[in-house]
């Protein structure tokens, strides 16, 4: 197990594969939606992993995944920024229609 964190500390840390804002506005609102649950889970799971590891004496390994957590708590804080955004895009544009159509 240390070996395989080692290699995700080597490999993957501060480069968790991650789209850019630009990306994201690509996905309706559905799809981000779908994002931020997956978001999330995974937060959810590292941070019962992070216990998991602290209690049985490895701290090291417990600051890297929650090294991990917090890149992914970051992470979800943009993806929820693009989902309000789209949100009020589309409210803005309905109250439009409403007053062209009325």
């Amino acid at each position: 197990m240390t070996k395989n964190l080692d290699v995700c500390k080597n490999d993957c840390m501060g480069i968790l594969p991650m789209l850019s804002l630009e990306e994201l506005h690509d996905f309706d609102t559905f799809e981000l939606s779908e994002i931020i649950n997956s978001l999330e889970y995974a937060i959810r799971y590292t941070k019962e992993c992070s216990f998991t590891f602290s209690c049985f004496g490895k701290e090291e390994t417990s600051e890297k995944v929650k090294t991990v957590t917090n890149e992914l708590e970051g992470y979800l804080e943009n993806v929820k920024g693009v989902q309000r955004f789209k949100i009020n895009e589309k409210k803005k544009m309905e109250h439009l229609l409403k007053d062209v159509n009325a």
